[in-house]
């Protein structure tokens, strides 16, 4: 895929897609397995979650991976590592190091835009890259088998990239004209506990996309779309958001709708308020 095939059917149009050959050339296809992470950055400080964002606890990789690697089949993992670079101006244990040290095994795919970027800015002439620059919630995202991030969807409408490099990740995808059968102010209906007294209208609808994600495949998740994803094994990514200019006035009009209060602190950090 090129990047205007890429920016014309996906990213302006607001399509999801799986694309199947975008990392092979890349060493981490080859080289990210437990052991190497283990390796080459066990003892770097990772944070780990629950499965909708919420801090549990800052941990060696190492002892995450002893902990929640390797269990036998149907073992649900409720721990999740989101590794994120820094992406706010707070004193907090951002992973920069992590990616500083993995930063030779992978690339930007050849399909995602090299400018052009709003978020983080970019100014004219100049190019950005996942591997070397800070993007929104850029992460390596470890997770033992079973582990899940629950229904939501991305704040401010980013666009995002998710790089699978192990194992394998379930995904259930709703698009955005669902809203009103999968959230209300409070939050997201869970697909797997639903609350039928919340979300009446939530049995009538079927997910848009159902997929399996597997290694050496990278998905773009459009902005404003749904998404719940359940690692069905053991499972290595890397994430990251972004907004192009081609998204530029709905952009806009999500930073200036007050509701959407979550994280501004990210907008101002990156550049993105303007």
């Amino acid at each position: 895929m090129t990047p205007e095939a890429f920016i014309q059917d996906h990213l302006q149009a607001s399509v999801p897609v799986i694309v199947t050959d975008a990392m092979r050339d890349w060493p981490a296809l080859e080289r990210w397995s437990p052991a190497y992470l283990k390796q080459k950055c066990g003892d770097m400080e990772v944070q780990v979650y629950d499965d909708l964002f919420a801090l549990q606890n800052i941990e060696a990789l190492s002892d995450y991976l002893d902990s929640n690697f390797g269990k036998p089949a149907g073992t649900r993992c409720n721990r999740y590592v989101r590794a994120y670079v820094r992406f706010k101006d707070v004193d907090f244990s951002w992973a920069d190091s992590l990616f500083d040290a993995l930063a030779d095994d992978w690339d930007r795919p050849a399909f995602f835009p090299r400018d052009a970027f709003i978020l983080p800015r970019t100014p004219p002439g100049g190019e950005r890259s996942p591997v070397t620059d800070l993007f929104p919630y850029k992460g390596l995202f470890i997770s033992g088998g079973g582990a899940r991030t629950r229904l939501h969807r991305d704040p401010f409408g980013t666009d995002a990239v998710l790089c699978q490099f192990y194992g394998e990740k379930r995904l259930v995808f709703y698009a955005p004209d669902a809203a009103a059968s999968v959230m209300d102010a409070d939050g997201y209906v869970d697909p797997q506990d639903i609350d039928t007294a919340r979300f009446p209208a939530f049995g009538a609808i079927a997910p848009t996309f159902e997929d399996v994600l597997r290694p050496g495949e990278i998905l773009f998740i459009p902005g404003s779309w749904f998404h719940d994803v359940t690692s069905l094994s053991d499972s290595i990514s890397v994430t990251w958001n972004f907004v192009h200019e081609s998204h530029a006035e709905s952009y806009r009009r999500e930073v200036a709708d007050m509701r959407n209060d979550f994280d501004r602190d990210m907008l101002d950090y990156l550049g993105g308020r303007g």
